[in-house]
């Protein structure tokens, strides 16, 4: 039974960060989140720049730069109700993947000694050869 646990906790680890690898030139691949409440994705390029793509707002459908400053994303298209379509992959769009929710978790205090681990990462890592 141990070993079953084990193997199960290990399994769940791997998959708490998933990673894709996409030859360059792949047409309309859409990105494996699925984000029911987002308000918006994120992105963190290969070169270290953080991106946002805004699904409301004044740059909504638009990736902005940590600076706020427009980004040319006519390469990709939101696909309702929950992620993003690439439509044709770039090494430019190799990074961490992820989402923002809607949903800002309510603040409280723990009592002493009680401690609570952070959620499964929701995102993935792009590689683009």
């Amino acid at each position: 039974m141990k070993t079953l646990i084990i193997l199960l906790s290990l399994f769940s680890v791997s998959l708490a960060q998933l990673g894709l690898a996409l030859p360059a030139g792949t047409k309309d691949f859409v990105l494996p989140i699925h984000a029911s409440d987002a308000k918006a994705f994120t992105r963190k390029l290969s070169n270290g720049e953080t991106q946002t793509w805004n699904l409301e707002g004044p740059n909504k459908g638009t990736w902005v730069d940590a600076k706020g400053k427009k980004v040319p994303s006519s390469n990709f298209v939101f696909v309702a109700p929950d992620t993003l379509k690439i439509k044709k992959v770039t090494k430019g769009d190799a990074g961490f993947y992820d989402y923002v929710s809607k949903h800002v978790p309510e603040k409280f205090d723990l009592p002493p000694g009680v401690h609570v681990d952070p959620g499964v990462p929701s995102g993935f890592d792009l590689t683009v050869n």
